[in-house]
């Protein structure tokens, strides 16, 4: 009994000593999303909207299907968080895996996902590789779109599909 009770204790202790080690996931993507806007990685709103237009860039969205569905920038694609190299390799890459997108801003809601995920897209190659939240998109003005249809969901817009913006923007049209 007295070694269980030993055996415990020491278990205790020495996971905690672990522990101290570990950095949370709100932790962890601030202090990478503040990194990010030190170094310049960050990208603008008005970097986004130019890379949208370039040939050699890339914008690219790690969120789920879900919230992709629900909302994201015309022209973006989609290469989720499990597997972004796939979806980096079909939209960066061409036949020869040679860069046809060396320039890469990856979006997610808050730019929390998209610090994590840019610190191993970088060692892929890519010649530059911002960060960027959906947020600020919508926030100063800029549409949106979805991909839910009247049959999934019954209290949307009919059949106006297209962009879509923040409330507080339609007062300004």
């Amino acid at each position: 009994m007295k070694f269980k009770g030993l055996l415990l204790g020491l278990l205790v202790a020495s996971s905690s000593l672990f522990a101290a080690d570990f950095i949370s996931y709100e932790e962890l993507s601030s202090k990478l999303k503040e990194e990010n806007k030190k170094a310049g990685t960050y990208a603008t709103t008005e970097e986004v909207q130019k890379a949208l237009k370039a040939k050699d860039w890339l914008v690219a969205d790690v969120r789920t299907m879900e919230e992709w569905a629900a909302a994201h920038i015309k022209g973006s694609v989609r290469i989720g968080r499990q597997a972004p190299e796939k979806g980096l390799a079909l939209h960066a890459l061409d036949m020869e895996d040679k860069f046809i997108k060396p320039n890469l801003i990856i979006v997610c809601n808050s730019a929390a996902r998209a610090s994590i995920e840019a610190e191993t897209i970088r060692k892929m190659g890519f010649n530059q590789v911002k960060v960027y939240d959906l947020y600020s998109w919508i926030d100063e003005c800029n549409p949106v779109v979805t991909k839910y249809t009247v049959k999934k969901d019954k209290g949307g817009t009919g059949l106006k599909f297209g962009n879509f913006y923040a409330e507080h923007c339609k007062s300004k049209k």
